[in-house]
């Protein structure tokens, strides 16, 4: 008889999921507010801005835009014979080059880079631009481009992860709940119920293409469940899905870890194509009632 499921573990669970959207919330809000605007400027002219970090620094062209009350209407592209110069902090010249590819709209109006420069250190830079006939609006700010992908990377695992503990303290409180079958091998019922719950884990395999945190949902009931389903046939199951979660882990790590020399790639397709076998072949030797391994 069923018990009913005690909701200590699902409060757990929605508290976990709670706290990784509230961290992923206060590293956003962070990012947001340590949001350093570019510095506009009028050229031909120089500007001195202060940049607090190292790192790479945009030229930015802003074409369509308002400064000191005064609309700016032009084309994207700068006029032929136009120059950039950039003087560090001590005097020296800083190596500035051309960077096109990046734009901004917004309300304050659009954006196209020009060119980009790395700054060694913290200190107030001299951007110098010539060489242009009428006048333009420029601005300087930093790169945001890694920031930014490092932040979407930091979020989505923080909610991946949190995501993921939720479901596995839900379903570990929920297996809990459960009322523990007899002996393994004491009936039909026994092992009818650790066949829907080899066939559950086939399933959520399945899904984890879709939805990755599903695979540890599913490690999870092999782990809670493989002891009860000793000495019987299903016990193969429980080993051969535990294999293929520990397997799939390690060809996931080693082909991420190649990935730069294009190794990877082929062990990643290769390892989703060895784990659909391993799930689809499961699957049928578990409807057909036969175990994974031959015995010894």
């Amino acid at each position: 008889m069923a018990r009913i499921p005690g909701v200590g573990w699902y409060a757990l669970a929605g508290a976990i999921f709670v706290a990784g959207l509230a961290l992923a919330g206060i590293l956003t809000c962070g990012f947001i507010a340590g949001f350093e605007p570019a510095v506009q400027f009028l050229a031909p002219g120089e500007l001195r801005v202060s940049i607090v970090a190292p790192g790479d620094q945009i030229l930015w062209h802003e074409h369509r835009t308002l400064y000191q009350g005064r609309a700016f209407n032009v084309a994207p592209a700068m006029p032929e014979g136009t120059r950039y110069r950039v003087q560090a902090p001590d005097g020296s010249s800083i190596a500035i080059e051309p960077h096109s590819g990046m734009s901004s709209s917004g309300s304050r109006g659009s954006s196209v880079s020009v060119a980009h420069f790395a700054a060694p250190s913290a200190g107030v830079y001299r951007v110098v631009v010539e060489g242009l006939t009428e006048p333009r609006i420029m601005a300087v700010g930093p790169n945001r481009t890694w920031p930014i992908m490092r932040l979407i990377g930091e979020v989505s695992l923080i909610v991946v992860l949190a995501l993921g503990g939720a479901i596995a303290a839900g379903l570990y409180g929920f297996l809990r709940t459960l009322e523990p079958p007899g002996p393994a091998g004491s009936g039909e019922d026994t092992q009818a119920s650790l066949r829907k719950l080899a066939g559950l884990v086939y399933g959520l395999q399945a899904a984890s293409m879709l939805v990755g945190v599903t695979l540890f949902a599913a490690v999870i009931i092999n782990y809670l469940r493989r002891a009860q389903a000793s000495g019987t046939w299903l016990e193969s199951h429980f080993t051969w899905q535990i294999r293929t979660f520990w397997w799939s882990v390690v060809w996931c790590v080693l082909g991420i870890a190649t990935a730069v020399v294009l190794v990877g790639v082929f062990i990643l397709i290769g390892s989703g194509v060895w784990f659909v076998y391993r799930i689809v072949r499961g699957w049928i030797e578990l409807n057909e009632g036969r175990p994974m391994y031959a015995a010894k």
